[in-house]
Formats: structure tokens, sequence, C-alpha cells
């Protein structure tokens, strides 16, 4: 039995369910991986279900029946017994331990939204840490007598953005567990935790998701073409939200980009000038998930390249949309060690993933793509 709101993660599922169902449910949780992987869909589903008055249940898997009091609060996130706390923005609290009532609105919006759809931004606009104070009013919930039968569970969403003292507050609560409560963290930097703090929680990893469980998700969420919804899914890197940013860029438009990056690349000797100009133009929103894209959809569509230089006219192609231009590059640089190009694109995405400066790794990347290019029209 899965939760019909998150997408794929079976291995993780069945782990919480398995936990819910044998009654060892742990006093707090981190669910290590990225938003898009599912992490705060999980941890909203996992409340849901605990909280449930008549869950479904089958062997080993339970998912909560959507209908019962509790399972109809929580649906806007009106449920006493959970909770969500994220990041806020940067500015002065109006009191030692208070905090702006735009700021508590905000909130109570973005955990709304988490609640319809757990793949929906967790994070306000412009905020960046979560506040000491925040933590003092979980304390202070955690410490009052339950109103509704259930379990609490506290979700402390992008826990890495708890700066020192808030993190050494936390530590505390952590230290005086409260009973029939389960804190549940989501963090996709989990390098920037403090060890005390992972050493006691569950952590569960939760993976990339697998491109083909990204297209369907992406096809029956938003009814979008098949084609395109494959390439997002292609570019994402496991990540569902990605994917659909990059559909609502038009994620056409970012492999067309990536295409005239390498043809720039491939001029005469003067190209340099209009190189430099052309990836400045993509780093220069300093978007890192973009140029990471770029990337992709280059390797995606070399990849292609080459199964039209191994299989002909007839081989199966991703872009379908640009069999011809596909066809006259294979033609070109059929002798190319396209073997190379992949290995100097993944690179540079493992690069730019590690913060290198994006521009100098497109510029790089680009020289050896037309050396490996170039080299080969000389040999033919």
């Amino acid at each position: 039995m899965k939760w019909s709101s998150v997408i794929g993660q079976d291995t993780v599922q069945e782990i919480l369910q398995r936990c819910i169902v044998q009654g060892r449910i742990p006093q707090a949780i981190l669910l290590s991986g990225n938003d898009g992987f599912g992490t705060m869909a999980l941890a909203i589903e996992f409340a849901r279900t605990v909280n449930c008055y008549q869950p479904l249940i089958d062997g080993p898997s339970i998912a909560p029946c959507g209908s019962c009091q509790s399972c109809t609060q929580a649906r806007t996130m009106q449920h006493p017994n959970i909770s969500i706390v994220s990041a806020l923005p940067t500015g002065k609290l109006e009191g030692a331990d208070e905090l702006r009532k735009e700021w508590i609105d905000g909130l109570y919006d973005l955990a709304r939204e988490l609640a319809l759809n757990g793949y929906a931004p967790t994070r306000m606009e412009n905020a960046n840490e979560i506040r000491i104070v925040q933590i003092r009013e979980l304390n202070r919930q955690l410490s009052l007598s339950m109103t509704q039968r259930g379990r609490r569970i506290a979700i402390i969403a992008n826990a890495e953005d708890m700066n020192v003292s808030t993190a050494n507050a936390f530590l505390k609560t952590l230290e005086e567990p409260h009973g029939d409560t389960t804190i549940i963290m989501t963090t996709s930097r989990r390098d920037r935790l403090l060890q005390t703090i992972i050493s006691r929680c569950q952590v569960i990893t939760v993976p990339a998701l697998d491109e083909s469980t990204i297209t369907d998700a992406l096809v029956s969420r938003g009814n979008h073409d098949r084609s395109e919804a494959q390439i997002a899914a292609s570019l994402s890197q496991g990540d569902v939200i990605t994917a659909e940013a990059f559909l609502s860029d038009d994620v056409r438009s970012i492999r067309d980009g990536a295409i005239d990056l390498l043809r720039t690349a491939l001029r005469g000797k003067e190209m340099r000038p209009a190189l430099t100009a052309a990836v400045h133009e993509i780093t220069g929103t300093r978007d890192r998930a973009r140029c990471i894209a770029v990337c992709n959809a280059l390797l995606l569509w070399l990849r292609d390249a080459y199964a039209l230089v191994a299989g002909g006219s007839s081989a199966r192609i991703l872009n379908v949309d640009q069999q011809e231009p596909l066809e006259r590059f294979a033609s070109s640089f059929a002798a190319a060690d396209f073997d190379a190009a992949y290995q100097a694109l993944e690179r540079a995405v493992r690069d730019i993933d590690r913060f290198v400066p994006p521009p100098i790794v497109m510029l790089t990347t680009m020289m050896e793509l037309r050396t490996t290019f170039l080299q080969a029209r000389t040999r033919v």
C-alpha cells in the first residue's frame, strides 16, 4: 500500500510504514535528500498516517483513510498535533520572543500549501534562517497537554537553516524528548548539521527518483506532453521540483540554448569572444541548477547524435524534434570521441555541484568539446 501523495520512494515508504504498524515510532527522524526527492511529502504523509483515526492497514503497510476528522484537519494543516517549522526572512523581531505577524501568516500559508502539495516550496520568499525563537515556541507547544488523540509530529523543514545558536537550542529539545512526540527533520545538506543532532535521529536517506517515475508524475500532475516531460526528467537529476521548474521555463528553450552554445564553440578561430559572451549569458543569473541543466541537455543531445552514428536514421532518440540537425551533426562528427565529450559534461556537472564557479566550468568544458569534435573533423 503506497501513500498516494508521495511520488515513488517505495523503500522509504516501507520503512516508515513498518515502524508505524509495529508501534516502534522513533522520537526523531532525519530525512536526508532534496525536497524534490520527496522528503517533505514523506514527512507530511507520515504525520497524517500516525494521527488517522481509521487507518487502512494491509500487513506491514498503512495509509490514512482520508475521510476521518483527523485527516480532514491535516488536509488544510489545521491539525493541533501537526506543525511545520521553516526558515524566516532576514529582519528584526517585534520583541525578544515575538515574530512579525506577516511572518506568522506566511508560515501558515506555506504549511497549508505543503499540506496540499508536498512538493511545493518549503521556504518563504527570501527566507534563509530558522530563528531560536521558533525553537522556543516549539518547545512551549510540546510542553502543553495534547487536546486531541494521536501523536504530535513537528516537522523541521530544511534543518540546515538553523544557525549555531538555534541548533544548540534544538539539541536540548532532542535531549529531553516529550512523550507521544516525533520530530521529523528534512535536509538536503546533512553535512551542515551538528553531528550531535544527527546522532540522536534515525537517519533515512531519500534517494533521487528515476527518470521514468518523474516522467509519469509530470504527465499525471500537469498534463504535460510526454516527450517534454522525458526531457525535463532527464535534466532534473532525480528531482521532481526541478523538473517541474524546467517545464515552466520551457525545457526546449534550455535544450536549444545548450545546442547554440555548442555551435558557438565549434565556430572558426575567432569564436572566443562569442563563446565567452554566450557562457556569460547562461551563467550570469548564478543559477547553478540551470547551468547543470544546460550541461545535461547537451549530454542528452550528444547521446542522441551518437545513437544516429551507431544505428542510422532509424535509431531511437529522445530529442525527436531535432532529428534533422542531429543527423547533420552525426554525419559531420561521426569519428568523434563521444565518450570523451560525455565525460567532459559529466565532470562539469560535478564541478558546478561542488560550487566551482560556473563561468570557469562552462568555458573550460566548451573548449574541451571544441577540441574533441574539431579533431574528429580533421581526421575525416
